[in-house]
């Protein structure tokens, strides 16, 4: 019986059911706190982070602050406002912080609090900080890309009833990422295909008790795809276990 249970419980992980570190989690209509980093010129990071921020401020009881920076940046304005946040988004590129503003934002994930990484979240840091914020907190295992050129996203048919994957259907996106072996824990949701590649590109993971997101995907054309804003909206909802409500 007792064997049982343990891989009864571990299905349920495994799709994304509540996990303990959500049992004590405010109710799924309270307010929502999300603080922003952005800044990756390449992919319009900011550009398309302030459209999302607009579209999620219009949902009952969610309230968006940012930092936008740019590549290499040195200095993240509005960051007094992480602390309070509930949710870290990261969609930067290697950032060159000083320790005492990297301490503020690593606070949040040591702290067991979500993350949702985008793109360039992989190396959004110094080499040896994203040693562990790629591979340690958000599961993944950045190892570059490939050519400029469309590739296909479907999900993994192991998890297609994952919470982020509802209502998302295979989309088209482009310049896939390589990711090396994952680390245990990691849950693969989308891959990347093309030609004779097949790549992760959409992951889940836990961290200090925190529910994790990353997806090497992000394109500005990504953002304008109605599937790939539900799936951020989707990983919203699922990293913080609050109901995006009113929109």
């Amino acid at each position: 019986m007792r064997a049982a249970c343990v891989l009864l419980l571990a299905a349920f992980a495994a799709i994304g059911a509540p996990s303990p570190a959500l049992a004590d989690a405010p109710p799924r209509d309270a307010a929502l706190h999300i603080h922003m980093v952005a800044g990756a010129k390449e992919y319009d990071a900011v550009q398309s982070c302030r459209k999302w921020k607009q579209r999620l401020q219009g949902h009952d009881g969610v309230t968006v602050t940012a930092s936008w920076t740019t590549d290499h940046g040195k200095e993240l304005s509005e960051l007094d406002r992480l602390p309070e946040a509930d949710l870290l988004v990261i969609f930067a590129r290697r950032l060159r912080l000083d320790e005492p503003t990297m301490q503020t934002v690593r606070k949040h994930w040591l702290a067991g609090k979500p993350v949702i990484g985008i793109r360039t979240a992989s190396h959004a840091f110094s080499r040896t900080e994203n040693e562990t914020f790629d591979r340690k907190v958000l599961g993944n295992h950045y190892q570059g890309h490939y050519s400029n050129q469309p590739c296909d996203v479907v999900a993994n048919p192991d998890l297609a009833e994952h919470p982020v994957l509802q209502g998302v259907q295979p989309f088209q996106s482009r310049k896939l990422y390589k990711a090396g072996e994952l680390p245990a824990g990691t849950h693969v949701l989308q891959f990347g295909t093309m030609d004779d590649a097949r790549e992760p590109v959409t992951i889940t993971n836990l961290y200090n008790g925190g529910r994790m997101f990353y997806t090497s995907l992000g394109t500005p054309e990504d953002f304008e795809n109605p599937h790939f804003r539900r799936l951020l909206d989707n990983a919203v909802s699922w990293t913080t276990g609050r109901e995006l409500r009113g929109h």
